[in-house]
């Protein structure tokens, strides 16, 4: 390895199962990095001074000397603009990120041509939904001929602990209008309308909504229907979420105020269990289909482990320059799937 690694956010929830998937491996060779040092150098001493506690504020161009000695960036932070990953391209630094914003994917995917030039690999649509999801989408497609259709099953567990960021991802997203293009034909759809059923750790009511994958997999896939579903574990709140979506009710999860106070009672009364799965199934022109699954708990550590596997490719493997999605890098995709139980015992894959 020519330098070292940088998780931006390496002392938040994921960031810092990245670190710890990563020092194992790369001990003193990764750097975790955010706006509190304190943070960083209280996680870095959880660690056993096994990681390197840095201060870095990405939205301070003159705060970038760390990146000198780094080969590899993993960012875990949603970002307002493209400027730091443009300066990470620029000095010929590979990137990965995990957001699941499409907006913010879909201007990182413009600085392929940057990225080619400086001997850069980005890869994004890193974790579970994106991630996982696109990787099983995938391997199905290289299993069938003629794929008509995809359709993409997501279970969350209630009782997971994520950042306050992912839960307002989420309320924002519950009462969403997007665009799809199904068939060649725009479609505006909304989140949480047009249930199906099927078998995730249960038979239940799965709900349109609006996970980045399914827009990537359209543009990068030579299948003209995609859509991603997903459900809660407490089948009861998934019903409600959709019946409240129904009313309209669901525009107040847009308002700060309200999410503060849904994000305070998540912490404090927690419910369900930490479990995730993703479905994928597969149709064809004749009417053949092909699922495939995976079940686990913790979707924080799962989307570290994704992370992690991919940056061991980067790092080790000649892959080629430019912006790519996980599923158009990896290029054994059970073997991949396979290597994330080193990380989770638990983790259930169904091929």
């Amino acid at each position: 390895m020519k330098g070292k690694i940088l998780i931006v956010g390496g002392y938040g929830v994921v960031g810092s199962f990245i670190a710890e998937c990563l020092m194992k491996m790369y001990p003193h060779q990764v750097i975790i990095a955010g706006r509190s040092f304190s943070k960083a150098q209280a996680k870095a001493e959880e660690f056993q001074n096994k990681v390197i506690p840095q201060q870095l504020d990405i939205n301070n161009l003159k705060d970038f000397s760390v990146l000198n000695e780094v080969e590899l960036v993993i960012m875990c932070l949603d970002q307002q603009n493209t400027d730091f990953v443009e300066y990470c391209i620029s000095k010929g630094i590979s990137y990965i990120d995990i957001s699941a914003d499409y907006q913010n994917l879909q201007e990182i995917e413009k600085l392929h041509c940057l990225a080619e030039q400086n001997n850069s690999t980005v890869v994004l649509s890193v974790g579970l939904a994106p991630g996982i999801t696109n990787l099983l989408a995938q391997y199905v497609v290289s299993q069938m001929q003629n794929v008509e259709s995809i359709d993409i099953f997501v279970l969350l567990g209630l009782g997971e602990k994520h950042g306050d960021h992912a839960y307002r991802w989420t309320f924002d997203n519950v009462d969403s209008n997007y665009t799809l293009k199904i068939h060649d034909e725009e479609k505006t759809l909304k989140s949480f309308t047009q249930p199906l059923k099927t078998n995730l750790s249960g038979s239940r009511n799965f709900y349109l909504f609006n996970f980045s994958d399914q827009h990537v997999l359209l543009n990068t896939l030579d299948v003209p229907k995609v859509q991603t579903r997903m459900a809660f574990d407490v089948e009861w709140f998934t019903e409600l979420t959709a019946f409240l979506r129904k009313l309209g009710i669901t525009r107040l999860f847009r308002n700060k105020k309200v999410q503060d106070l849904a994000i305070q009672s998540f912490k404090n009364f927690p419910m369900g269990t930490d479990v995730f799965g993703v479905k994928v199934i597969g149709k064809n022109k004749n009417g053949n289909s092909k699922g495939v699954s995976v079940t686990g708990n913790n979707e924080g550590r799962i989307t570290a482990s994704v992370a992690a596997e991919i940056a061991i490719l980067i790092l080790n493997e000649n892959l080629p320059k430019g912006v790519f999605h996980s599923h158009q890098l990896v290029k054994d995709i059970p073997v991949f799937l396979n290597k994330l139980k080193n990380y989770d015992s638990g983790f259930q894959l169904n091929l």
